[in-house]
């Protein structure tokens, strides 16, 4: 029988026989990279001179476009027009100055753009009022001033570009190139005025077209980016590359790409010029199958010499990895995850080599651990809850019931109405307090628990206990351990309070419920009593046999111990008091808002709290 070392050794010399054909995949890969490198020359010939076309087409409609701006600006008969324009404006007779517009600038504005097919409209804007416009109709009761296009030309000296405006200033339909042009008092005695406004609006399709007409290949992307990166305009083409993306990736590229530092987006290659005469980017993205296209024969073959070789190197690294490798992955995986306390780990053993023994082996392991993790829960689980019983129940209630009952009946039968209202009270609380059937309870309900008991104290102590409730509505309905506050309340009256009770002084509880941070209730038991002094009130939980009073010491610890093992170390009691003053407890409990809240938190179901 051959080792499991031997049988490795002889796999992997027949892996490494296989390497004997990389020699043949370089041959490939260099007669391939000739011929793509070769036509992807050609290629970006083909492109470069494409894009000094659009590039040259662009220049000429700025230079005209600019020429159109000078030529208006300088007329007298437009300078004129615009002094006296403005005049009517200052007067309010906005109407005039549209009626002078007419009359003086149609001749003019018909004359310039009589065979100019590019321009679809054109306005005048004078202090954010449209005095004309040429081909299309706006009214006069337009107001522009805040237009952020009329508000940057005003800012600027140079004749400006926005792209890509959706129904500019509310007066236009479609999607356009919108021209502008800030005009100064260059013939007055302030050069530094500003008069008005001429804003020329070109069809955005256009600007597209005259992309879309020198392109050599349909499917490439050709965009036209300002110095802000803004798209001027672009052919229709949507590919998965946005053009927000196009700009931030090639903003930081060589204007000019050679075949050495030629740049590449996701499956394009990129090519980009600049204008000298706006300071525009041009930028095409082809499709690098163009490329592959002149070499298909060369890599056609090389890809089935690749597939071949690849799927033999698959198929034998596929055999070592289901025999060896594979399995002893799953083994190392498994382990892990035990160590991560995911005791539920099998790994089914699928050969029979010593991997499958050490794998039966181990999954015995975890099936025994898994036994011993469920045995030490559940005996985890009883221990608490046994402890929780001893600490809740210990008094038979129906005892009680019955001898309330009888010394209610003898009170009645002799005319005690106030003992027999105390026995009714006390036997109402008894029957709340020991007979629910849960550990939680509401807190509105806990509170009447509290009432009754507090209802008897007043009567035995006639009515010198006063007693104020701060409960905050929206804690009424959570649910608290069952007969959580009233040790706290009888330690109050019986040990804080039981002097000013026997001296007349004022005696005064004040019982409080607030939220911490959404996910902490907080109740709070204060008294203006005798106070604890500080040195007791620092071993008062840790060491609770260092207070004199027994009764006071049970109170606190079996309240404390209570809340610790049902809900974990975070929660419980904190004392706060001052010798003579005062006396704060605080019960520090999560938020439970149903019982499934509550199961979840009872520390003894799954070994911890959650929280």
């Amino acid at each position: 029988m051959i080792s499991i070392k031997a049988k490795i050794h002889y796999q992997f010399f027949i892996y490494y026989l296989f390497l004997s054909v990389i020699p043949l995949l370089a041959l490939s890969y260099y007669s391939y990279y000739n011929i793509k490198t070769n036509a992807q020359k050609e290629l970006v010939n083909t492109i470069s001179f494409d894009m000094r076309q659009s590039q040259s087409s662009l220049d000429d409609l700025y230079a005209r476009f600019q020429k159109y701006m000078d030529i208006l600006s300088n007329s007298t008969t437009f300078y004129t027009f615009v002094l006296t324009a403005l005049g009517d404006i200052k007067h309010g007779d906005v109407q005039h100055a549209k009626y002078v517009g007419t009359m003086s600038l149609d001749p003019q504005f018909k004359s310039l753009f009589a065979t100019d097919d590019v321009v679809a409209a054109a306005l005048v804007v004078i202090d954010g009022r449209v005095v004309y416009s040429y081909k299309s109709f706006v009214s006069v009761t337009n107001d522009f001033k805040n237009n952020p296009i009329i508000a940057s030309t005003e800012a600027s000296p140079n004749m400006r570009w926005f792209s890509n405006q959706f129904a500019p200033f509310g007066a236009f339909e479609g999607k356009y190139s919108v021209i502008t042009k800030n005009i100064y008092n260059i013939m007055g005695n302030n050069p530094s005025e500003s008069l008005c406004q001429i804003i020329l609006l070109v069809n955005q399709q256009t600007m597209n077209d005259l992309l879309s007409n020198q392109i050599r290949f349909p499917d490439s992307i050709v965009r036209v980016l300002d110095t802000d990166n803004t798209v001027i305009a672009g052919n229709d083409h949507v590919f998965p590359i946005s053009d927000h993306r196009i700009a931030s990736m090639t903003q930081q590229l060589p204007l000019t790409q050679t075949l050495d530092n030629i740049s590449y987006i996701d499956n394009f290659f990129v090519l980009q010029n600049m204008s000298n005469v706006t300071n525009w980017r041009i930028v095409q993205l082809s499709s690098s199958k163009h490329v592959t296209e002149a070499s298909s024969g060369i890599i056609l073959f090389s890809t089935i010499l690749v597939i071949a070789l690849l799927m033999l190197m698959i198929l034998f690294s596929f055999f070592i990895s289901k025999e060896i490798l594979l399995p002893i992955k799953r083994l190392a995986n498994a382990m892990k995850k035990v160590g991560e306390m995911n005791i539920k780990m099998a790994v089914v053993p699928n050969s029979k080599n010593e991997i499958s023994q050490i794998a039966s082996g181990f999954n015995q392991m975890v099936e025994r651990i898994d036994n011993l993790f469920r045995q030490t829960i559940d005996i985890e689980r009883q221990k608490r809850k046994s402890e929780i019983d001893m600490l809740k129940y210990q008094i038979n209630p129906h005892f009680l019931y019955n001898t309330i009952n009888s010394i209610r009946f003898s009170a009645m039968k002799h005319k005690d109405e106030v003992t027999a209202q105390m026995l009714v009270t006390l036997s109402r609380l008894l029957r709340n307090t020991l007979s629910h059937p849960s550990n939680v309870i509401a807190l509105r309900e806990e509170m009447q628990n509290i009432q009754d008991y507090i209802a008897l104290q007043q009567l035995r102590y006639d009515s010198q206990l006063h007693v104020e409730y701060q409960i905050e509505e929206h804690t009424s309905h959570l649910l608290v351990p069952h007969m959580i506050l009233q040790p706290i309340v009888e330690n109050a009256i019986m040990h804080g309070l039981n002097h000013n009770l026997n001296t007349g002084a004022k005696a005064s509880i004040i019982l409080s419920s607030y939220l911490k941070n959404n996910t902490t209730l907080v109740l709070s038991v204060h008294d203006n009593g005798i106070g604890i002094a500080s040195s007791a009130i620092d071993h008062l939980l840790d060491h609770p046999s260092s207070m004199n009073s027994e009764s006071l010491r049970i109170g606190f610890v079996n309240i404390h111990k209570r809340i610790r093992l049902q809900y974990g170390e975070p929660y419980g009691i904190e004392i706060e008091s001052e010798a003579g003053s005062y006396t704060n407890v605080q019960i520090i409990l999560p938020v439970l808002n149903n019982m499934e809240d509550a199961d979840a938190h009872f520390i003894g179901e799954g070994g911890a709290s959650e929280r």
